[in-house]
């Protein structure tokens, strides 16, 4: 039986006591006031309750209220002081009948009406009462006494008591008068007797966690065994006795067949009632058995777990190292043993920090483990985290580990358990990476003096080249002017070949110009109005060829707008250049879109197209994929638009067909907005 049922079970028995004090104090109350009124209660065949038994039988009841308040000293004194004195008084009623001297004090109250009565002895308290409330009065004053091995005198006292009240009880069920008394003395009062065994029980159950009640409630087979018992023989030899008297009185049987029946009735019954006893205790101990089987099996099972814990302890890849709270190593598994070169038997019961600890940390371990073991909740940098140390191996080396440290326990039996990794390959892969990364920095550094090198290269040559491009472009040009009329035929077409040559050279040192300069000038973003620009651009167009150009939805961009310029120039000036071959029927859209983070255009024109297996060079300095006298271009043009992107941490991508037509479509980051999530799948223009 659980905690809980039991104090359950020690309130319902509590309860009981109280109720039955409550009783026995209304009984006397009420005796006391049918004496007052002159009503005692008697008859013919029944006898009133003396007004001392009475009054007694109320300090009882109080007592036993009292007693049920344990833990209070002053309470405990108060019970027993009323128990005390209902001692007193029932001994000097059984002295006086020993001596041949009665004290008065049973006839003290009421003594006229007591004196009514048949003289003598017969109004007096009676002598075996007299035992009862003795009986009761010490069992209440030794409530809480033990002797001898848990044995409590207040239980045997209380036995004693409700023996005298049964005997009265069954003189009364039997017609016996004698039973309820003793020589000529008045006989116990029936309602006396009852209150007496009443008492009695109450008694017994004030106290149900102890003695007699504790075996009685208890989940033992002795207690088991008790309650099937006890009930059965009481109201079996109960009734019986009272049919076999019965019978004699009424003649059905003689007084040897009355004894024979009784015997063989008990008999039976009590084989009965000892079997269905053997049928428990069979039961409990079949109980009892699977409660140890399966006491065992836990057993086995806690050894089955135990033993896989052991198992992956020592078949876990790190080491696994545990120490008592004085620092002495309790567990050592077989990766431990490989990590430090220690066996397990070796290391059982030696200070960790003589083998695994450096030297020069050892003071620092040892504080620390000394503090950690004095705490009730050890707290420590080093608990439950993990944390990268120096160790020292059984050869004198150290090397860098990763440690795991948890406590278990209290502070009388706490462990320290921990998980040791090797990181000394981590540790030298980090040393390279930092040497890469080093080095990386330094090639970057000086990767971007080189690039600025060129670039400063590559302006000043594209600056120089300029001055002798005029000289040659003006001296041709005074030539055709000069000499209109004298140069014909093959001279003529030579000085048209130079002037045009000078004139591509002129565009492409402009082209290489803007490409180097795009390295140093600073990025001046700005909000952009994206269709207000590329209106501009087309501006600057033949009216026919802009005519071509269809717009659709053009978001607002955040960008350089110089250089974002000089990207709608360089796209639209294409479109339209390779698209020039359709004529009237040539058609470019461009168009936008803003997706999450980022601002998406379009550019498609029905032109030429291109072959996509060339399409990795189509945004390479100086990579054409039409020919010189099929479409005029440096080749630099799209190098230019891809790197002003590139620069904004936008992107390009192109796709086209041959005899269809392109597609160059371009994104560009929206620094003032967070990219939405979006529950659809959404698409570039």
């Amino acid at each position: 039986m659980n905690g809980t049922q039991d104090q359950q079970q020690g309130i319902g028995f509590r309860r009981y006591a109280a109720v039955v004090a409550l009783f026995v104090i209304g009984l006397g109350l009420l005796v006391l006031l049918g004496w007052t009124i002159g009503k005692p209660g008697t008859g013919t065949d029944f006898v009133a309750m003396n007004p001392m038994t009475a009054t007694l039988l109320i300090l009882l009841g109080a007592s036993l209220l009292t007693s049920l308040q344990p833990g209070s000293p002053r309470r405990a004194r108060q019970s027993r002081a009323l128990a005390a004195l209902v001692v007193l008084i029932a001994a000097s009623k059984l002295v006086g009948v020993l001596v041949g001297w009665q004290a008065g004090l049973d006839t003290w109250m009421f003594a006229a009406q007591l004196a009514d009565g048949a003289g003598g002895h017969a109004n007096r308290m009676a002598p075996n009462s007299a035992f009862a409330l003795l009986f009761l009065g010490l069992s209440l004053f030794f409530i809480d006494a033990t002797i001898l091995e848990d044995q409590r005198p207040g239980e045997y006292l209380a036995a004693a008591a409700s023996l005298i009240a049964l005997l009265a009880l069954f003189g009364y069920a039997y017609g016996v008068g004698s039973m309820a008394a003793i020589g000529d003395y008045i006989p116990m009062a029936w309602h006396s007797a009852a209150a007496f065994l009443l008492l009695a029980s109450a008694v017994l159950s004030a106290r149900p966690q102890a003695g007699w009640m504790q075996v009685l409630t208890g989940t033992g087979t002795g207690g088991a065994m008790a309650r099937l018992m006890l009930p059965g023989l009481i109201l079996l030899v109960t009734v019986l006795g009272w049919l076999r008297f019965e019978g004699e009185k009424r003649g059905l049987f003689v007084s040897g067949v009355g004894v024979a029946y009784f015997t063989l009735t008990i008999m039976v019954f009590g084989s009965i009632l000892t079997l269905r006893a053997a049928r428990v205790l069979n039961r409990t101990a079949a109980r009892q058995l699977a409660s140890e089987q399966a006491r065992a099996r836990a057993f086995d099972d806690l050894k089955r777990s135990d033993a896989r814990a052991r198992s992956i302890v020592d078949t876990a890849y790190d080491a696994f190292i545990s120490i008592d709270s004085a620092g002495l190593i309790i567990d050592w598994n077989h990766a431990a043993e490989r990590m430090f070169g220690w066996t397990r038997s070796e290391t059982i019961g030696k200070r960790v920090s003589d083998l695994i600890v450096p030297p020069g940390q050892r003071a620092a371990h040892e504080q620390g483990v000394r503090r950690c073991a004095d705490l009730d909740e050890p707290r420590s940098d080093f608990l439950d985290r993990r944390v990268e140390l120096t160790a020292l191996r059984r050869d004198g080396g150290e090397f860098p580990i990763q440690m795991t440290i948890w406590p278990l326990g209290n502070v009388s039996s706490r462990t320290y358990n921990a998980f040791i990794a090797d990181i000394s390959d981590r540790v030298q892969s980090e040393k390279n990476i930092r040497l890469l990364h080093a080095e990386l920095v330094a090639n970057s550094l000086q990767l971007e003096q080189s690039n600025q090198e060129l670039e400063a290269f590559s302006y000043s040559i594209s600056h120089d080249l300029r001055a002798p491009l005029r000289h040659i472009d003006g001296y041709a040009r005074m030539l055709h002017e000069d000499a209109a009329d004298t140069l014909t035929g093959e001279p003529r077409r030579y000085l048209d070949e130079i002037s045009e040559s000078a004139r591509r050279m002129g565009a492409l040192i402009d082209d290489l110009l803007d490409f180097s300069r795009l390295g140093r000038k600073p990025l001046q973003r700005s909000e952009v109005d994206v269709r207000a620009m590329i209106r501009e651009v087309l501006g600057k167009f033949e009216e026919t060829g802009a005519s071509r150009v269809h717009l659709g939805d053009l978001p607002d961009a955040q960008a350089d707008p110089v250089l974002l310029r000089q990207v709608w120039v360089n796209l639209i000036s294409n479109a339209l250049k390779y698209s020039s071959p359709r004529g009237p029927a040539a058609r470019i859209e461009i168009s936008g879109k803003r997706m999450g983070a980022a601002v998406h255009y379009r550019i498609h024109d029905n032109g030429v197209g291109f072959d996509m297996r060339y399409a990795d060079k189509l945004f390479g300095v100086f990579q054409r994929l039409h020919a010189d006298e099929e479409f005029e271009g440096t080749g630099v043009g799209l190098a230019i638009v891809k790197r002003i992107l590139g620069r904004h941490g936008g992107t390009i991508t192109a796709e086209a067909e041959v005899g269809v037509g392109a597609t160059f479509r371009f994104a560009l980051p929206d620094v003032k907005t967070i990219a939405p999530t979006t529950s659809r799948e959404e698409t570039p223009p």
